[in-house]
């Protein structure tokens, strides 16, 4: 659990990461944040900041996890477009 002052240094360097890839014309994705902050984990030699960085390659890591799972609405959706894939004469079948 994060306390308040390693949330602040979490966001901070997100922030920094982000700033990085604009600065180097790269896409902003969340893959490419994580990949922006394990390069910068690997250079920082400051424990404290090394220690946010791990915490903020762990808060993207959750949010590429829980984007790349479907959801209930997403199932519903896909479960449709595969109906109306191979065709719906709209009859109703009792």
């Amino acid at each position: 659990m994060k306390n308040h002052g390693e949330e602040k240094l979490c966001d901070l360097l997100i922030g920094e990461a982000v700033l990085a890839l604009l600065q180097e014309k790269a896409g902003i994705s969340r893959r490419a944040l994580l990949a922006k902050l394990q390069f910068m984990l690997e250079a920082e030699q400051d424990e404290e900041r090394a220690h946010a960085t791990k915490l903020a390659i762990q808060d993207v890591m959750s949010e590429i996890a829980e984007s790349d799972s479907p959801k209930v609405g997403d199932r519903e959706q896909m479960a449709n477009f595969d109906i109306d894939k191979y065709g719906n004469d709209d009859s109703t079948r009792h």
